[in-house]
């Protein structure tokens, strides 16, 4: 079920996985830090709505790098709560763009992006696969 939807990115919630499934646009090639940090601040409000305990985040199309002063802030402020509602597992589908794919993986070694168990993958399927497992 469609929860979210921007120009930057979608957000479906599939309650009887107890799953939240972020998937990324093309038009963050254009977006600001103050956009992508009010689409993560939406997000985490979905994610307490909503309380998954596994995300899949589609970032084939994410075409934002993630600075360290952001990737910072979101292991202050957004990985926290989202632990604490129960998220687990954390599913990746790798970016088209090697930058904002780095970023993505420096933003989830840092201290609370540890605490999640997380995975990268190719495509959707792999993704969901493993997201779903009971490991």
């Amino acid at each position: 079920m469609e929860v979210y939807k921007s120009q930057y990115m979608h957000l479906a919630f599939f309650a009887e996985l107890e799953l939240i499934e972020m998937t990324w646009f093309p038009s963050t090639d254009n977006m600001t830090e103050e956009e992508y940090k009010q689409e993560l601040l939406n997000y985490l409000d979905l994610v307490l709505k909503f309380r998954p305990n596994k995300v899949i985040g589609d970032t084939r199309n994410l075409f934002f790098a993630i600075v360290p002063e952001l990737q910072e802030w979101i292991n202050q402020t957004i990985f926290p709560p989202i632990l604490e509602v129960g998220v687990k597992k954390v599913a990746f589908i790798m970016s088209q763009e090697i930058v904002a794919q780095l970023s993505i993986e420096q933003t989830m070694e840092e201290q609370e992006g540890l605490k999640f168990i997380s995975a990268y993958f190719d495509n959707k399927e792999s993704a969901k696969d493993w997201v779903l497992s009971t490991q």
